[in-house]
């Protein structure tokens, strides 16, 4: 351990981020925090202490140090020194980018992960690319704030100077394992350990303690592949619309514990510290002399060769959000429930989520249709949540199951918690509110128009925001005996019903609010929706809408639901 200037840390050496840690992702708040630091040094004219930095050396290079923590920070001052010295005399800028940036022609002295290397490295030199991934998409913005943070400095050149003397706590181990556990202990800066993080570093120690670090490798390999691949989900997800992983609160403990629903079945709503401390427990038991050993082995193994597979099969369903309208249509329009996600998740890794259904009145369904029945008739539209069956069927299903079993599994379940007379009341009562609704309304839409809409048609739909519209408005400016109701009562009955309601862009039912049915006309008119189309040729032709027109729509979209999302 030794206290060493940024200056120090940078002289003579390269660093490489291995392959196991995560992409960059510090995002604008923490790129400011670092430069507040740093003018905070210059406003004291003092040494500033900037956090710890742990270093594994490389075994067959000696100025070349494997980055174990601190990497969020090392590539921010990079980008920092790298803007920094566009600004500088000729003479200046050849000295510090070859102490800084770049030995000599291409020989950079900072080696990142292979999916962003050439994107950083391009970066350096100037040239902004479209970002492939979550990781360099915070590397632009991150660099976006740097440039606008230099521009605005009135003396770049003591700016530098002060980078220079930033102090960090430097630890430097030659086992990376060594190296990963005094980052779990040191760790004070940056973001937060995830527990995915610090489950790695307990493999790891156990690994190095019991096992003779035999899966140091390995562990790190599968827990580099994992970030990789969360990287990737994430990205996707935002950049797709959908709506769990797009969300501030996702992240890769949100996957630790949807996998360890696949994994054990000790816990079907485990918390991601729940599974942390799960896999304490295990390994302090098997820690013991003798074939526990063995059984540790085993048990580490199976753990992180799961939860990979997990990532991977994740990352497979998102893929197809973006590229596949089925797929498309049910994460993005319909957004199955959460605790649905370890069902689908095991379903690809078994490779039957795309599967057909055996059995010739089947033959036009997939799993995944089933899976959707589960969402649409019981989460959606019942409300309820029985997380404890689907998970425990999550966890005891595997190869061995036949298509017959698995499908059969998946209609008694619909049938059991939805039965289709239930499936028929609920659809005939109350269903504003219910989240489904816009997913049924596009799917009816495609029946009227005879086809399924394209994924480009899809995408440019969402861009218009679908919302759900009254068509007799919830405050009503009309009496109720004009419109064929007895009283407010009787109108309250039927308001939210399926036959008083349709889809349409936020924009006209903004624009329609609480205008009566008739001077909605032109504007359902230019909605791209066909049921509302064909809903204003209606008002239109009858010069109103009225209680009989609802009963009449609810009971042909009611048939029509129980016709699609059948069982």
């Amino acid at each position: 351990m030794a206290e060493r200037r940024i200056q120090d840390t940078f002289n003579r050496r390269f660093f490489d981020i291995p392959k196991y840690q995560r992409g960059f992702a510090w995002e604008r708040t923490h790129v400011r925090e670092l430069y507040e630091d740093i003018v905070e040094s210059v406003e004291t004219k003092s040494e500033h202490y900037l956090g710890t930095l742990v270093l594994s050396q490389n075994p067959d290079e000696e100025d070349h140090y494997y980055i174990v923590d601190g990497q969020q920070r090392i590539i921010t001052i990079t980008l920092f020194v790298n803007e920094v010295i566009k600004h500088l005399s000729r003479h200046d800028k050849v000295f510090y980018r070859r102490f800084y940036i770049a030995e000599q022609g291409d020989l950079y002295r900072l080696k990142t992960l292979g999916k962003d290397r050439q994107y950083l490295y391009d970066l350096l030199k100037g040239k902004v690319n479209i970002p492939q991934n979550k990781s360099q998409r915070l590397l632009k913005e991150a660099y976006a704030e740097i440039k606008n943070i230099v521009n605005n400095l009135n003396d770049k050149r003591t700016f530098l100077n002060y980078i220079e003397r930033l102090k960090v706590m430097e630890f430097i181990e030659q086992s990376e394992g060594d190296a990963i556990r005094i980052f779990q202990t040191v760790n004070d800066r940056g973001k937060p350990l995830s527990n995915m993080e610090k489950a790695k570093s307990l493999l790891i120690y156990f690994s190095n303690r019991y096992l003779d670090r035999r899966l140091d490798d390995r562990i790190n390999e599968i827990f580099g592949d994992i970030f990789e691949n969360y990287d990737d989900i994430k990205h996707i997800g935002e950049k797709e619309g959908v709506d769990l992983i797009s969300s501030r609160d996702f992240n890769e403990d949100s996957i630790m514990r949807q996998h360890f629903v696949t994994f054990s079945d000790e816990y079907y709503d485990a918390t991601a510290g729940y599974v942390l401390e799960y896999l304490k427990k295990n390994l302090m038991l098997l820690r013991n002399e003798g074939d526990r050993r063995k059984r540790m082995e085993d048990f580490v193994s199976s753990y992180v060769e799961s939860l990979l597979q997990y990532f991977v099969s994740l990352k497979n369903i998102l893929v197809r959000v973006s590229r596949n309208s089925k797929y498309h249509r049910l994460f993005v329009t319909l957004g199955p429930s959460t605790y649905l996600y370890p069902l689908m998740v095991k379903l690809e890794m078994l490779g039957k989520l795309s599967q057909k259904l055996p059995g010739r009145e089947y033959a036009r369904y997939t799993f995944l249709d089933l899976v959707e029945l589960i969402d649409v008739r019981i989460y959606k539209t019942k409300g309820t949540d029985p997380r404890a069956d689907i998970s425990r069927f999550a966890y005891q299903l595997n190869g061995n199951w036949t298509d017959e079993k698995l499908r059969d599994w998946l209609l008694d379940y619909n049938r059991s918690w939805m039965p289709r007379g239930t499936f028929e009341a609920f659809l005939q009562d109350w269903i504003y509110g219910n989240q489904a609704l816009v997913h049924i309304f596009i799917r009816y839409c495609e029946k009227l128009q005879n086809r399924s809409l394209a994924l480009n048609e899809l995408k440019i739909l969402e861009k218009m925001s679908p919302t759900i519209e009254h068509v007799l408005s919830r405050e009503p400016k009309f009496t109720f005996k004009s419109v064929g109701f007895k009283s407010s009562e009787d109108f309250e009955a039927y308001v939210h019903t399926l036959g008083n309601l349709s889809v349409v862009e936020k924009a006209i039912n903004s624009a329609v609010q609480n205008k009566m049915p008739l001077e909605k006309v032109p504007y359902y008119d230019t909605s791209k929706y066909k049921m509302t189309q064909i809903l204003a040729t209606s008002i239109s032709a009858n010069k109103n809408f009225t209680k009989q027109d609802i009963k009449s729509r609810t009971g042909e979209l009611t048939n029509y639901i129980l016709d699609r999302w059948w069982c």
